[in-house]
Formats: structure tokens, sequence, C-alpha cells
């Protein structure tokens, strides 16, 4: 129509053209007052995602819980996952109305009648029984400001008195009509609209107000500004029922047709449910969502703003939230990524060709610098750049553009260059233009026009640099591949590379602000510290790769535009990095849950990071040209508080209550917890330990359930912690102390018969291997004593017989001798040494056949051993005996006799004694022989070797003690005697505890 009237104004004074123009301004309003969709963050959720579908009420409660209720019963979400109610049985399934309190209760109406309600203490329901009518519908619920609880139904109102309802008499003020909706403002006016009107109760008034008649009969809502409206349903219109508070002006609103539900926000903006979606009435004009738009159906029937400012709706099909983004994305015709952005001093943008600027109610209007070319690549820019004297740069496939206030001019490229692509354009110190060509190198402009090419020039490097930027006091820093970083100074140029901290692959950005110069490339960042670059890490390990753009704000933050994601680096967090070598900072990241859709382009377009002159940030992406503002992440909201919910093995769970006892063998334990977060859930991570079993923090990220296995029974303390949407972790923790029961291996009383029944073997092992062995060292001795008993026999039998024999014949021979003769002198005294050398061997027989004189006791067999040994002159051996003396094994008393010999041998022979003691103690335990002198003692050499050199008496004493198993103990002081003391068990020892094993034969 517009070329039509610029090619030929006299067509409409035809009435055809007439009629055309009227066509046009008929249509023209109608095309231009299509909504647009709502500009919020949406989310919806569906059947499939376990949310209910004909929600007719909504309600939040004040534990955080959101509260759904309708014909399919009453569900409950806490921003993750619905679940319908169970806890406890509720009378019926269908439910008209619900109405959370600030003391935490719900109330609950039913559509079919009655009402309950629900506190952490049980359910409360109320029927007919309790004053209600019979199968009528509760519409509303509401408190008055006396605490007086009332309820509307078609048959009137109702009030709780105590545990009875009664319906309101005459004397309230009220018709008995139906009535459907109760409200209470801040005020604490109750407002009850009812087919006839609408009434209002004042704090502590026992009467209601009726409004005028004109006041409508719809919904009452209040509004963010202290007003009160009714939306009229009969008549399709919004009456204000009461001013604004301190005499601010009424805004004005437009809302005609069938509308389901209306809700005004905190913003004090309108919210209107219709059939085919819904409404966002704003001062910027009216926006809407209906299935088309994402919506998850039509039929809008609830509206709710929950405590966070989140608006929700509910559809025929599931349950939708809305709430503010954080980046508004900006209506572009062009493609926005291909488009760099430069700020003007207006508080608009230029983005690629075309200029934004800012309209009423906060729009931005777009108007190109120049008309749209015949070909897409003309008008292709690839770089911006607006120079401290406010002149801005264009470079693309079309050439190089300069706009000097409103004259725009355009700029010859070097040596005649067409069809470039732009990697960069800054200016120096003296004010010469730098450019970057991506294929051509680095052309510099001179005072005259002209253009010299800089690529290798005075150590530059010979490749086109990816970004240029003027940096402190004006001279240039350019940034190259393979990990190149390269300053102007007054020498030359200055190249940083890996040796000096750089080690970013290609770097593709550089910015400078005052001192501070930032590198960007494929492979993350770095920070000039001192002549060197250090490297940025994030704390999750985020090396925030593929930089584009950089932006260093007044306060210090860092914003970076990146591949990888966009950012921003706090200030606070950059000092501790400086400061601290190897430190991860902690940083922001902004997504798709604060409204940014998209990444930063890789290589081109370049800036696509910028600040307005109002402060407010414009980001470029591959799919969109977004703007916020950079403060207002300082609204980060507290860590929420954890409810730990259930507990138990998988698929038999339960709700978890202090104190709880889990059956004998839960040893696999799961608990499920949660935390009130209904705008961004998605950011809020877990974490928990149990005592006794974690040592630190388990990470759970965002699941809410924790896993144990192989818990034994006894009593456990689990804490569980929630972080904001920031990440920050605060003291808040949520406990859960539970018991499991043991089974009947894991009773206490079980582990002692267990132990003592260990023991029990332990000793009954303890004595078999005695007596096993005790057999055995039996058995032994009593070989080797009929051992010695047939050698005796043998030595009787043979030598000693054959002995007597030749003494016999020998002095029958030498009777035959005369007396005189001298050989008769020398055979007797031979026979007389015969003698004597039989009588020692019989000794000897005597002493092999020990058992001959088993009936004779260990103290006479000492006592006898001693006299033996006792020199002429000497003390006799003095004999103690403690206890009941018992008969000992007669292999034992071999060897006990034999080392108490050698010790009283010994005594008399070397040490000298005066007294020599010999002590016998018999216990049921053990024997034990103790001898003792006063004798000069056993030299320390001696008794540190064990011997004395050719003298086999100590150490035959100690083979005699270690083949009885016995303990010997020897001590000895120079000048002050020897004690010997030798103890056996009395197992070992007498022969009363062990029938000795018979020899064969």
């Amino acid at each position: 129509m517009a070329a039509a009237w610029n090619g030929n104004p006299g067509i409409f004074r035809r009435p055809l053209g007439r009629l055309l123009l009227w066509c046009a301004v008929w249509l023209l309003p109608a095309q231009a007052a299509t909504p647009d969709p709502i500009d919020l963050h949406h989310a919806g959720w569906t059947a499939r995602d376990g949310a209910p579908a004909m929600v007719l009420t909504m309600a939040q409660t004040s534990d955080g819980w959101l509260w759904f209720g309708g014909p399919n019963g009453l569900f409950r979400f806490d921003g993750v996952r619905f679940e319908r109610y169970a806890d406890l049985t509720l009378p019926a399934n269908s439910i008209s109305i619900l109405s959370a309190q600030p003391a935490g209760d719900l109330w609950i109406g039913y559509r079919f009648g009655g009402l309950s309600r629900l506190t952490q203490g049980g359910l409360r329901s109320y029927d007919e029984r309790d004053g209600l009518p019979r199968s009528v519908s509760v519409w509303g619920i509401e408190p008055d400001a006396d605490g007086r609880v009332w309820a509307a139904t078609p048959r009137g109102m109702f009030h709780l008195d105590g545990e009875r309802w009664h319906a309101a008499e005459a004397d309230w003020g009220l018709t008995r009509s139906t009535y459907k909706t109760l409200m209470r403002d801040r005020h604490g006016v109750l407002w009850a609209q009812g087919d006839d009107g609408i009434y209002t109760l004042a704090p502590g008034a026992r009467r209601f107000i009726r409004l005028p008649r004109d006041s409508g009969v719809g919904v009452v809502t209040e509004v963010s500004d202290g007003s009160v409206w009714s939306w009229d349903g009969q008549n399709n219109r919004l009456n204000r029922l009461t001013a604004p508070a301190n005499g601010v002006a009424p805004r004005r609103w437009r809302l005609h047709g069938e509308v389901g539900a209306v809700l005004f926000d905190r913003a004090g903006n309108l919210w209107a449910g219709r059939q085919d979606g819904v409404e966002y009435h704003t001062a910027r004009g009216t926006a809407v969502a209906g299935p088309q738009q994402g919506l998850t159906g039509g039929a809008v029937t609830a509206l709710l703003e929950d405590r966070e400012g989140n608006v929700w709706v509910s559809t025929a099909n599931g349950v939708d939230r809305f709430r503010a983004k954080r980046l508004a994305r900006i209506p572009i015709t062009e493609h926005p990524g291909r488009l760099p952005i430069a700020a003007d001093s207006q508080g608009g943008m230029w983005a690629g060709r075309s200029h934004l600027e800012r309209q009423e109610h906060g729009n931005f209007a777009a108007s190109p610098l120049w008309p749209a070319a015949a070909s897409y690549w003309t008008d292709q820019i690839h770089c911006a750049y607006l120079d401290a004297d406010g002149v801005l740069w264009l470079g693309g496939f079309g050439g190089l553009w300069r706009k000097d206030g409103e004259r725009v001019s355009r700029v010859a490229l070097p040596n005649g260059l067409n069809a470039v692509q732009f990697s960069a354009i800054a200016r120096d110190r003296q004010g010469r233009l730098w450019i970057s060509l991506l294929l051509f190198g680095i052309f510099r402009q001179e005072d005259n026009g002209s253009w010299t090419r800089m690529d290798g020039v005075d150590g530059l490097p010979e490749a086109p640099a990816r970004a240029l930027a003027p940096g402190p006091g004006g001279e240039l820093w350019l940034a190259y591949p393979r990990n190149r970083v390269v300053r102007q100074t007054g020498q030359g140029w200055r190249v940083y590379g890996p040796a000096d901290g750089v080690q970013l692959g290609a770097v593709l950005s550089i910015h400078a602000h005052g001192e501070h110069v930032w590198a960007g490339g494929e492979n993350g960042l770095a920070r000039r510290h001192g002549d060197r670059f250090i490297n940025v890490l994030g704390n999750d390990g985020q090396t925030f790769s593929g930089v584009n753009t950089m932006l260093e704000l007044d306060n210090g933050d860092l914003w970076i535009n990146a591949v990888s994601g966009l950012f921003r680096l706090p200030a606070a967090e950059i000092a501790t990095l400086l400061n601290t070598p190897g430190y991860r900072l902690r940083y922001e990241r902004i997504d798709g849950l604060d409204g940014l859709e998209g990444t930063a382009p890789f290589l081109a377009p370049t800036p696509t990071l910028a600040r307005a002159t109002d402060g407010y940030l414009w980001a470029t992406t591959t799919t969109g040209l977004f703007r916020f503002d950079p403060a207002s992440h300082a609204a980060a909201r507290p860590a929420p508080p954890v409810i730990i919910r259930r507990i138990g093995v998988a698929g038999q769970m339960h709700p978890a209550v202090a104190g709880t006892h889990m059956p004998p063998g839960s040893s696999a334990l799961q608990i499920d917890y949660t935390a009130m977060v209904l705008g961004m859930p998605e950011r809020v991570r877990f974490r928990y330990r149990m005592e006794g079993v974690d040592t630190r923090w388990q990470e759970a990220g965002r699941r809410r359930t924790a896993y144990y296995n192989n818990l034994d029974a006894g009593s456990y303390h689990f804490q569980v912690q929630a972080s904001n949407e920031a990440g920050e972790w605060d003291n808040g923790v949520s406990t859960l102390d539970f018991e499991i029961e043991p089974t009947v291996t894991q009773t206490w009383w079980f582990k002692c018969l267990g132990v003592l029944a260990l023991l029990a073997a332990c000793w009954l092992a303890y004595r078999l291997r005695l007596r096993r062995m005790t057999a055995q060292l039996t058995a032994r001795m009593q070989e080797r004593l009929d051992e010695r008993e047939r050698i005796a026999r043998e030595l009787h039998d043979t030598l000693l017989q054959s002995v007597q024999g030749l003494i016999l014949h020998v002095h029958a021979a030498a009777m035959r001798l005369p007396e005189p003769e001298p050989a008769r002198d020398l055979i007797e005294q031979a026979l007389q040494r015969a003698d004597d050398i039989l009588h020692e061997g019989r000794d000897r027989v005597r002493d092999l056949r020990s058992n001959d004189h088993g009936d004779q006791s260990l103290a006479a067999a000492l006592t006898e051993a001693a006299c033996r040994a006792q020199p002429p002159g000497a003390m006799p051996m003095r004999l103690l005996v403690d206890g009941t003396e018992r008969r000992l094994h007669p292999g034992v008393q071999e060897e006990v006799l034999a080392i108490a010999r050698e010790a009283i041998v010994n005594a008399y022979r070397h040490a000298q004694a005066t007294l020599i003691e010999t002590q016998v103690l018999y216990s049921a335990r053990e024997l034990r022989l103790t001898v003792r002198d006063n004798g000069k003692g056993i030299p320390a050499e001696v008794l540190n070797s064990g011997e004395r050199e050719d003298h086999w008496g100590m150490p035959g004493i100690r083979e005699r003690a270690k083949r009885l198993k016995a303990r010997l103990l020897v001590r000895s002081e120079p000048g002050a005697g020897t004690e010997w003391v030798l103890t056996l068990p009395g197992r070992v020892a007498y022969a009363d505890q062990l029938k000795p094993r018979k020899s064969p034969g």
C-alpha cells in the first residue's frame, strides 16, 4: 500500500482507491494489535511429567509446597516432582477450593460437600454432621481478622465456631444466596462475592456491609497498589472497588470476553485465563500464551503467584509456570549470530548496520544505517568498533564504514581490496586506525589516508591478528594463534608466548581495562600479572574456553561471552586469584534458565558483548540479541531449608520422623529429601552425610535421594544441606535421627553368646592341644625310661654279671698264691679296684632304672642327692616343701632331680656357698623348684653366654628344662648368690593328671 501511494498518490481519489485506503486503515491496526508472546521464562508440565490435569484451584503453604486440587484429587509440587498426596486419606476426591493459611494449615473444600483442615498434626474433616449443608460444594474458605473461619457455598455463608459450622444468621447482614469467592485484603477486611453482590466484613465488626450493585458479582482480588478489584463475569468487565493506597493513580485495564481466572501479580500486572490460553497485561501492552506458544493446553481455570514471584497457570492438560527472565530478548530482523554490537551515547546499541533505539515502555525499535543491498553478503558485518571519539567503525564483506555523528561514509580499503573478512579494528595512541583482515594481514591507516601493511614490521608476527585492543596509555595489544599475545612498546613489539604463561591455543580475544589485560582463546582465559599471564580456572574445573568477547566493568567484575557460556567473574574472586597461586575462583554462569538462548559465535562477529550508557549489558549469541542488568545478580536468595521426607528400602518408604525405628535387616536404605524452590530448582545443589559412615560431605548435585548400603544395626544421624541458586551454602542443616533394629544375629546378647562360644571353643582347643602335647611329652619320656630300663637290664644281665664272674675267678686264682707273694698283693689291689668299678656300675644301673625307686618322693631324692654332693665339712642343704606333696611322673622327676642335683653340685663346687636352700612348691597349676645359695655368684660373662668353657653343667640344665617344656629362670649377682627357678605345668609334672602311655612290650 505504501509503495502504491508513493508511486501514484492520485489513486486514492477514485472510489476503488478510497476502498483500498479504508481496507488498509482497517487492517493495519488489527495487524498491529496482534499480541506478542509473553516474554517471560516459561516451563510446562503435563501428565507425562506427573502433573495433574484440569486443576481448579492452587495454593502454597508456609512450608513452600505448591498444592493443586481438582476432580483428580490433591497433588503437591516441590519444584521438581509432582506427587499425589497420600500421607492421609481424604474423605473425597473432587476438590473445589484450596486455601493456605500463614500458620501452615491447608483448608480443602470438596465439590460434592464437606471440607477438611490439613495440618502437620493430621487431618480434620467436616460434613453435614458438623453443620455444613449436605452435598453442597464449598467454593471459598477464608478466616476473618478475628480468626473466625468462613466457608462460601451455594446455600449461603457458614462460619466455624469451635468444632461446629453455623449458617450466617440474618444479623450478619448476609442473604441466603450463592457465594463463590472469599478474600481477605492487607487491612484485614474480608470480602465475600455472591450472586446478589459483594459484601465486606471489617476487623472486629459483627455485620457484613453490602456494596452497591454496580460493583459486580465476580471474582474479588487485591492489587499490589492496595486497591481491590472484581471481575464481573456477567458483564465482562473489571470493577475497581477501592482506591489505591497513598494516593497512587489507578491504572486502567481493558479486559473483555469470557475470562475463567483473574490474577494481579505483585508488580501490578494483570493475568487473565481464557479458553484459548492466558493473557498478560502490562504497561507495555498485552502478551499472550496459548498452545501455539508452548502452553500445555487451553481452558485456563486457575492462576496463582507464589512467594518467589512465579506465576502458575493451570490448563486442561497440565500446569505452566512463568517467571521473570534476567535477560530480555531484543527482537531484530537480521540474523543475530552475524551481528557485532557497539553502544551509542543514548542508551541504545548498534547491532550490525542497524541502530536499536529505546522507545516508550522500554521497547526498542531498529532502524538500518543504510538501505538493504541486493546482495546478502554486502550487508554482512563482521566487526564493529566505537573509538574514544565516539566514531563508529563497521567492517564487513561490503567494505569499511565510518559513522561520525550523522555522517556515514565508506572508507577505501588498502590496495583496492574487496569482499574481505575483518577480524579486528582499533586505533592506537596517535589516533591511527588499524585493521586486521583475515586473509590479507594487518594494515595501518596513515594521516594522509593511505594504508601501510604492518605484519612482519619491527618484529610483529607475519600473520593476521585475531583481535586488537588499545591498552593503558594507548599502546596496542594483538592476539594471535599458537599461544601468542603481542604488546606495542616504545622500542617495538613485545611477544608473549607459552614461556610467559600464554597457553590458550589460538588467542581469539584481547581486552584491556586500565592496567588490567585479559586474553581469551580457544582453550581458556588468562590475566596479565606483572609481566606474565596466569591461567584462570573455575572452582569446578571450568576453563572458559572459546572466548569471543570480554568486558571488565568499573566495579572490577569481568564478563565473558564465550562458546562455553556467558560468565561473570567477581572482582573479589579475581583479587584472590592474583594473590593466591593456583586458586580456582567461583563464578556465575548465565544460561537458559536466565533467558539466554544459544552461545557466543566462535570467531565472528566481534564484539558480541557491550555495555550501554545506561549500564545494561548487551550480548549477541548464535540465536538472539539479549539485554540485561549486570547488577541483578545481587538478588540471590538464601539457601532453602531441606525437608527430609521419606526413609526406607526401595518400594517400602515411610515418612521420615525423628526417632524412626527401621525394621531388622534394613542394611540398604534410601532417604528422600527436597527443598522448596519453585523458580529455578535446577540450580539448587544438595550434599549430605551420615555421621559414623561418611567422613565428608557427599555431593549429590540435583539428586534428591541419598543411598546407603551395608548399614549395621544401631543409631544414625543423617544431615543434608541445600545451596541457593548461586551455588552458595549456608549453615542451615536438616537432620534426621533414626535407628535400625538389630536382627537376632545383631543383638548384643547374641554377640555375647558368640564371643563366649568362641572363647569356649578356643579354651577347648587349647585344652585338647595341651592334653595332646602332654600325652606326646609323657609318651616320649616313657619311651626314654623304657629304653633306660632296657639298657640297665642289659648292663646288669651281661656286663655287670660278667665282671662279677671275672672278679670271682681272679679272686679264686689270687687265693692260691701264697701271701708273701708280691703278685698276690697286686692282684688284690686290682680286685679292690674292680669292686669299686662294679659298685659304680651298679649305681649307674640304679640311676638308669629310676623307676625302681619310683615310690621315693622328690624331697627324699633331693636330700639323697644333696648328701652325695656335699663335700666333707660343708653345711648340709636346707630343704623346704610347700603345698601338698604329690607324686611326679617318673620321667619328670628324673629330669627335675638331675637339674636340682647339677645346681646343688655347682653351689658346692664353684660358688663356695655356706648356705644352700632348695624349695619345692606343689600347686594345682604348677610345680616350682627353687635352688638358691649365698655364694659368690656366677660371673656376668658366664651368665650372659649361658656356659663356662669346657664345662657342660649349665647347658645341660637348659637342655633338660627345654625337653620338659618348662620355664627356667636364673638370677645371680656377684657376691649375692645364685637362684635357679624351674616351673612346670601341673598337667605335665604330676603323675595323677595324665596316665602315661605304656610302651610296647
